[in-house]
């Protein structure tokens, strides 16, 4: 070929070369925000919409793009921006009912619940036929509750493998490694993933040591992980198989993810293949496989299902095909999405869902499955799930020396701040909560002469059929919840419950014309018990009124003409506090006597000093003193022969020295008898 017609070939291509680029930098340069939202490229989407955004003057225009950059960080999993763009779009436009929204639910998502609760409720006012947006208002207030919860479970973040990517969905492998996803610098390719920014995700490896430590994290394996997306793996139990989720190149708006299957020879893993499960038209993604290899778990948003994202099941048949997907039913998924199932040993479903109730994002569930069909499902609440995303949760083995102590133990993954990275992998130990029994009955005093309480307690007798409440007491002694539980004794008065290690527990009963009574009790210690059932015993005493008859209860000592409370009486009174406590609307005269001897005045004064320490005792003791009154009767009013001028033996002296407790409201008189060897002024003595 002649050299000039060489040369112009070589411009002709060169012309071309350069128009072909300038095309490109043209179209480049011509997408806007709108375009890589629709491509769902949504990091690279909310960098050119907030340029949009500044740049732009129409109020209108600039409401539209600050609810799209909102919904950019919140598919991208920041809540936090995502807030403080869907307010701003909600102030822009006050009507406007999505970014009304969606501004009350990040503000769920961000763990901010009293203000949600505002937000959700002024939303109600303004659209009142947002039944979702209704019960939000109670869900976040049950979110709040249980954030502050007291929990059998520690969390912390698993930091040898978290990194500052997205790390998520860690399974087992052999007996000490975990396998998980992660798209950090090191994943295969060169290309960035639109969704997240950051490289497509690939399967790495990690190994634990005796200690519990694990290694640096490497990639699994080289024929499983790709230039584009893997993840989400599960294994047969000898872990010679496993399924995974690929997505396909991402470079076209209907990028499709679905189910990979390899099998191990030695150490390779064989080239994957496509598990065929619904048509290439949907997404099937995070395989849980259970351990009989029989079954068959999958997420899809393939068309008739009840949401986004719904749980299936598939079965293995003869020829190791997975057919007959069935659709895990209204108690599992609902309109959200669902995803990520699991199923524990004890044939427990685990998975994640942002349509039943929960505290946030999505949060982590269970359910159990009776007669072939899925029930009572159940939040995890905190601290495993929090307001943001938490998924993915997996059982850890139990060493049989720690089985004592603890239930369960395994990983999950979370979003949530404090985080190292975007998503980050953490482990969690549920304490193993003892069952206590706390066994008990209700009885009343049976007396040597039937109705006469000052005679001798010749034993008890059961009370049926009575309601027993427990309350659970916090360090000051206050109930922890308003309302306990409540159980009713049997034929024999008997009663029980089930019951924490280290609480502290009131239990009360009462009846009509008993005084109602109360007992603490505690199971501190029996959480080093190492057996599973542990019985702590209660009696509860009931005390009977009756009515205008004088009762002796116990003792109540004073020094030598004094009437200061000693510490010993003062724990006799502690029982009269406590019984007043429980029965606050009973009115109660204190009364002091004395015996004959010493002068009539001056035992007036003493005895009315003592009545006047009992309620001055009681007052400072919680006790109202307005329901409370102190009256001394001095000598007048002895129970025997030993008026003045009467020789008697000092046990008889002594049965005139008492303070007596008497409930007007129902003439209910309860005495104390004043001890032996009380000491009395001679001087005073005049007979």
């Amino acid at each position: 070929m002649a050299p000039k017609m060489i040369r112009r070939i070589f411009v002709l291509l060169l012309v071309i070369a350069v128009a072909s680029l300038v095309s490109c930098l043209v179209t480049q340069q011509a997408k806007t925000g709108d375009m890589l939202f629709q491509e769902k490229k949504y990091d690279q989407a909310a960098e050119l919409l907030k340029t949009e955004y500044s740049n732009e003057s129409d109020p209108v225009i600039r409401q539209k793009k600050a609810f799209q950059i909102g919904e950019c960080y919140r598919l991208s999993g920041q809540t936090i921006p995502a807030e403080d763009w869907y307010k701003t779009a909600s102030n822009l436009d006050n009507d406007d009912q999505r970014s009304a929204f969606m501004y009350a639910s990040m503000l769920k998502s961000n763990e901010k619940y009293e203000e949600a609760v505002k937000a959700f409720t002024d939303y109600v006012k303004k659209f009142p036929f947002d039944e979702q947006a209704r019960s939000e208002v109670e869900t976040c207030q049950m979110a709040e509750q249980w954030k502050n919860a007291p929990s059998n479970y520690t969390i912390q973040g698993v930091s040898e493998i978290n990194s500052i990517a997205y790390d998520y969905a860690p399974v087992l492998y052999n007996k000490n490694g975990l396998v998980f996803t992660s798209d950090r610098s090191d994943a295969t390719g060169s290309e960035s993933y639109g969704w997240t920014g950051e490289k497509f995700s690939d399967l790495y490896i990690a190994t634990r040591n005796t200690a519990g430590q694990f290694s640096a994290p490497s990639p699994f394996s080289p024929n499983l992980n790709s230039d584009y997306n893997e993840g989400t793996p599960t294994f047969n139990k000898d872990f010679t198989e496993i399924y995974f989720t690929r997505c396909g190149s991402s470079l076209t708006t209907n990028d499709y993810c679905h189910i990979y299957y390899s099998v191990r020879n030695g150490d390779e893993w064989s080239e994957p293949v496509p598990v065929l499960i619904f048509n290439d038209s949907c997404n099937v993604v995070q395989p849980f496989l259970t351990a009989d290899g029989k079954e068959l778990y999958v997420a899809s948003d393939i068309d008739g299902g009840y949401g986004g994202k719904d749980l299936y099941v598939l079965t293995r048949d003869a020829e190791g095909n997975w057919v007959n997907p069935q659709n895990l039913g209204p108690t599992i998924n609902t309109d959200g999405d669902e995803s990520f199932p699991v199923l524990s040993e004890d044939g427990k479903l685990y998975f994640a869902s942002n349509g039943q109730e929960g505290m946030g994002g999505l949060d982590i569930f269970s359910a159990s499955r009776l007669n072939k069909q899925w029930s009572n499902v159940q939040n995890l609440r905190a601290p495993i799930n929090s307001g943001a995303d938490d998924i993915a949760l997996v059982f850890d083995k139990v060493a049989k020396e720690d089985q004592y102590k603890i239930r369960s133990k395994g990983f999950f993954t979370s979003n949530r701040p404090g985080g190292k990275g975007k998503d980050d992998i953490y482990s969690f130990v549920e304490a193993k909560v003892k069952v206590i029994l706390v066994k008990g009955d209700v009885v009343e005093k049976k007396f040597a002469k039937e109705g006469d309480p000052n005679s001798a307690v010749v034993g008890f007798m059961p009370m049926a059929a009575l309601d027993v409440q427990s309350l659970t007491l916090d360090n000051d002694g206050n109930a922890i919840t308003k309302t306990g539980r409540t159980v009713k004794s049997d034929a024999n008065g008997k009663f029980q419950f089930t019951a924490e290690s280290d609480k502290t527990y009131k239990l009360s009963a009462g009846k009509q014309d008993y005084f109602t009574k109360a007992e603490i009790t505690n199971t501190n210690g029996f959480a080093r018990e190492e057996k599973d059932t542990v019985i702590a015993s209660v009696r509860l005493v009931l005390e009977k009124i009756f009515k205008n008859v004088q009762v002796n209860i116990s003792n109540i000592y004073y020094d030598y003409n004094k009437a200061n409370i000693r510490p010993d009486a003062a724990k006799v009174l502690d029982t009269i506090v406590a019984l007043l406590k429980e029965n606050p609307n009973v009115k109660v005269e204190i009364g002091s006597h004395t015996d004959s001897r010493g002068n009539d005045a001056y035992n007036m004064r003493l005895s009315q000093a003592r009545a006047q320490s009992v309620v001055d005792y009681l007052v400072q003791h919680g006790i109202d003193g307005s329901l409370l009154a102190a009256k001394g009767y001095g000598e007048s009013q002895p129970v025997n022969k030993c008026v003045n001028g009467v020789k008697c033996t000092e046990e008889e002296y002594q049965a005139n020295r008492r303070t007596t407790f008497k409930v007007t409201s129902a003439e209910f008189t309860i005495e104390s008898i004043t001890p032996e060897k009380i000491e009395v002024d001679s001087s005073m003595i005049n007979k």
